[in-house]
């Protein structure tokens, strides 16, 4: 029960600046993009955002263009780069999260998100693979965790 508080928190955190930008107000490139676990999502690119909408729950989560690099929502936590490997320590409502961003092989760029618990211990929440156009081919999400 409290890991389910935990997740619904962290997703308000991720799609509370959406909530305050319809989503007509994207225009741009639109590509439909189905993860391992049955779910599917509506990416939208315009020239400075990335709109990710999950079709299976709704959730819609922002992505802003700037220098170079993509960051979440109006808070300006970097989340996608292809210019620097990082390690992003993120607290919310009392909880904390970590955000890694790294190169792998090949020109893939990933974004993995954790939980990380009282004790340090990191439970992987979702992860996004993409290149580096910021074109997302693959999206990655903890079976063990219930989005809402």
């Amino acid at each position: 029960m409290r890991k389910s508080l935990v997740i619904k928190k962290f997703a308000l955190i991720m799609i509370v600046a959406s909530l305050l930008m319809p989503l007509s107000s994207c225009h741009g490139n639109k590509k439909r993009l189905s993860s391992n676990e049955e779910s599917s999502f509506l990416i939208t690119y315009s020239q400075k955002e990335i709109v990710i909408e999950s079709i299976r729950n709704g959730v819609v989560e922002h992505f802003f263009y700037k220098n170079g690099e993509y960051f979440a929502s109006s808070d300006s936590i970097l989340f996608f780069s292809t210019v620097k490997d990082t390690i992003i320590n993120v607290t919310s409502c009392e909880r904390t999260y970590k955000i890694i961003i790294k190169k792998e092989k090949d020109g893939v760029y990933k974004t993995y998100s954790y939980y990380v618990n009282d004790m340090g211990c990191l439970y992987f929440l979702i992860s996004y693979s993409y290149d580096s156009k910021y074109q997302i081919f693959q999206i990655e999400k903890c079976t063990n965790v219930v989005y809402q």
